[in-house]
């Protein structure tokens, strides 16, 4: 068995942007970069004659929760603040023989650089001169190109029903419009997919109080959607991205939720919605009115206070209730074609036990008409349970579209942020947050439990019982060893359960019910109806291949980062380090071939054995499939067998950064830095994934006997995607960015070998 060699795709960015702002002061630029969940307050001192200013004392201090830090201007009168944690801010500066200066209401935001320039005046230090921050326009002292949506953005523009932020990058440069996607049971939280700049949708990454919550199973989308209400802070970054920001081809995504402060705040909120402010659908039956639907979203936020200046808390809270009366338009067979009169088909109905064996010469049923005695006693007892042709005005003998499904439908989802933060003391801040998701959904099939079917509300995405709960936790720290040494550490821990499952799983319907050898199983997933799929009309049974499916995907992830100022330098270097868990009981085999073919079996129809195969006779209709389900002759049967009761897959991730962000000149800074990344091959729970050995064509079960854990696969440990950023101030008031970097891609081969061979197999027999 020989070894080969991954790597994964990498996505070379260059960006170049010429922006126009006053830069405030004309003196050097101290060295900076800010943090992912951190932000950094910057600037320069001078005298009113324009000289620096040497040894003032910098303080900084916290408006909401009255925290605190202090420094010394640098030999150039640079004073630099790195790992600020975000809100509004109070600056003095102070030195013998000047007035004090103070600059209020500055803000701090994550992943962003502020810059106050602060001129001196001589005099008796029991003096202050105070002045009104004014908010930047644009950034000057950072290369990426990046937007940032504050908690007012947030709340003020108008947003579809639902809530979620991310309705919001329709308004950034370079991304696509942001789409719904999958199931609710699959995406609860019914985060939207994108594309940003071109790169895959899977490429962006999405971090929620500085640490990942990817949807494991489904990585172009985020796991958990925080309350729009319990946002401080969204801060987007599309290129030119720091050292410290990877596993990011398209998108760096920065979510901050809020925290108490000194001053007990709170809100309340109602949305509302219903079928009295939509239009009547289009396609409606004329004996039906709009559909009822009640939609209410609607909670209220908290926080203060526990111990002023020392503990804080913030909770959110959000409930989604989405009631409605579903349709659905659907195909079924006529009272005449149930009794096995197609005398109303336009093509003969070929009796498949005359002419000869490859379908030529076949003889026509008598006026269309199949004989009772000839018809399935198994297809006979499904037949029975179709419903009648129910919409009115119909054309004699029409069959599609004929039958209008409806049931009720229920989405309920209850969504909790809480936050505590605790300054230890004037070096030592920690804070921690808890989040929750919990939704059930109600989603009938179309044709109830006696026949199943398709799912009767398409915003539902899958029949059935939905249940679930997506739970996510961070905890970090900062620590200020000196003013110019700053470390800080976040973990995370995300875990999504969620459920689906369509009716009668209790009950082997397909071996017990029906008689048919073979289907079912003696497991609870591989009960209920098998599938059958009569071409040209509705699907009865089981509708998708996939289901049931119970699914619970823990992930956590570990990151801890240090700032050191030294001189002209600032250096910042970290690791991350990150877990993902599959643990999937969900028989699924991707394969067009088995379309149908689930864990209970499955039973295509289609016209050919009852049309005559000669040269020049007519071609099949919906009528002769349907006799060929009279006759009990699947043109394609099958099922699939998943071995074990769960699926399990390991992914880990590494990597490690370092980046120097050096003052050149005093209107020029580079940041230059690298990551280096290392994904290991993905293991099962208890030993490695599968290969298929093409030189001597048999499967390989990684992990057991001579063959190794990784399968022989060698990943590279080369993988060093460097970082480079450009800020020179032209003149006060045009300033020139450019950014170069390296992204290597994480794509994580758990989903698609989580269902590899040998432990899920397919029998697929098509018809002779």
């Amino acid at each position: 068995m020989g070894r080969f060699v991954i790597r994964t795709r990498t996505h070379h960015i260059f960006a170049l942007g010429c922006l126009s702002l006053l830069v405030l002061g004309v003196v050097t630029s101290p060295v900076v970069q800010a943090q992912v969940l951190y932000g950094s307050l910057v600037g320069h001192v001078e005298d009113s004659s324009g000289a620096s200013v040497p040894g003032a004392t910098v303080t900084i201090s916290n408006k909401a929760t009255n925290q605190s830090r202090e420094t010394i201007t640098d030999e150039v009168g640079n004073y630099n603040f790195p790992t600020v944690q975000t809100g509004t801010y109070t600056i003095k500066v102070s030195l013998t023989g000047f007035k004090e200066s103070q600059q209020t209401d500055i803000a701090v935001t994550l992943n962003t650089t502020t810059r106050i320039d602060v001129t001196l005046q001589v005099g008796q230090m029991a003096e202050t001169v105070t002045v009104s921050a004014q908010a930047a326009v644009l950034q000057t002292d950072r290369a990426e190109v990046r937007a940032e949506l504050g908690s007012k953005v947030l709340q003020d523009l108008p947003v579809p029903l639902g809530r979620n932020y991310q309705q919001l990058f329709k308004t950034l440069p370079g991304f696509s419009l942001p789409e719904n996607a999958h199931s609710i049971p699959s995406n609860p939280s019914r985060a939207l997919t994108f594309n940003v700049n071109g790169a895959s949708r899977s490429s962006n990454n999405t971090r929620i109080d500085g640490v990942t919550g990817t949807n494991v199973w489904l990585p172009h989308m985020t796991s958990y959607i925080p309350a729009l209400e319990s946002i401080e802070t969204v801060n987007v970054v599309t290129n030119s991205f720091d050292a410290e920001q990877g596993l990011a081809g398209g998108a760096a995504v920065n979510v901050l939720i809020k925290s108490g402060t000194n001053q007990l705040h709170g809100s309340a909120f109602e949305y509302h919605n219903d079928n009295a402010l939509k239009a009547r659908p289009y396609f409606t039956p004329v004996n039906q009115r709009n559909p009822k639907q009640v939609y209410n979203q609607f909670g209220g936020t908290v926080g203060g206070p526990i111990k002023r200046d020392k503990l804080f808390y913030f909770v959110s809270y959000e409930g989604t209730m989405d009631h409605q009366f579903a349709a659905r338009t659907q195909s079924v067979p006529t009272l005449a074609m149930k009794a096995g009169d197609f005398s109303a088909s336009a093509n003969p109905i070929y009796d498949p036990a005359t002419g000869d064996p490859d379908g030529k010469n076949r003889t026509a049923f008598p006026g269309n008409i199949i004989p009772a005695s000839r018809i399935d006693p198994i297809a006979a007892k499904i037949n029975a349970l179709w419903p009648d042709p129910n919409i009115p005005g119909l054309a004699p003998g029409k069959i599609s579209d004929n039958y209008y499904a409806t049931a009720g439908f229920f989405l309920n989802r209850h969504t909790v942020d809480t936050k505590l933060n605790y300054n230890v003391n004037s070096k030592l801040a920690v804070n921690g947050r808890f989040s929750v998701l919990k939704y059930t959904m109600h989603n009938p099939e179309v044709f109830g439990d006696k026949l199943g079917g398709i799912y009767v509300a398409n915003y539902g995405g899958n029949a059935g019982e939905g249940w679930g709960g997506t739970y996510s936790t961070t905890i970090g720290a900062n620590y200020v060893a000196t003013p110019k040494f700053i470390v800080d550490a976040n973990f995370g821990w995300t875990r999504m359960d969620t459920n689906i499952e369509q009716c009668c799983l209790d009950q082997k319907i397909g071996s017990d019910v029906l008689g048919i050898p073979g289907t079912n199983g003696p497991r609870r997933f591989e009960g209920g109806w098998p599938s059958f799929r009569i071409s040209s009309f509705s699907v009865v049974g089981v509708n998708d291949n996939f289901m049931p499916y119970y699914r619970s995907d823990p992930q956590w992830q570990y990151t801890a980062n240090a700032n050191w100022i030294k001189s002209k330098h600032n250096i910042r270097f970290g690791l991350d380090i990150s877990h993902q868990n599959l643990n999937h009981t969900q028989p699924e085999l991707s394969s067009g071939n088995c379309d149908g073919c689930g864990a209970q079996g499955g039973f295509t129809f289609g016209s050919g054995p009852t049309q005559n195969n000669a040269a020049g006779a007519p071609s099949g209709s919906a009528y002769n499939s349907y006799a060929t389900f009279l006759l009990g002759l699947p043109t394609r049967m099958g099922r699939i067998y998943m071995v074990p009761d769960v699926f399990t897959t390991r992914t880990w991730a590494h990597s490690l950064y370092v980046r120097d962000s050096w003052q050149v000149h005093r209107k020029l800074t580079l940041a230059i830095g690298t990551r280096w990344e290392y994904f290991p091959i993905p293991t099962r729970g208890d030993r490695g994934l599968e290969r298929y050995d093409m030189v001597n064509n048999k499967m390989l079960v990684c992990g057991i006997g001579s063959v190794p854990t990784d399968c022989g696969v060698n990943m590279s440990k080369t993988m060093f995607a460097p970082r480079f950023g450009l800020a020179w101030r032209v003149t006060e008031d045009f300033v020139v960015r450019a950014g170069y970097g390296i992204t290597n891609d994480p794509y994580n081969l758990a989903r698609p070998l989580r269902t590899n061979h040998p432990l899920l197999l397919g029998l697929i027999v098509p018809a002779p």
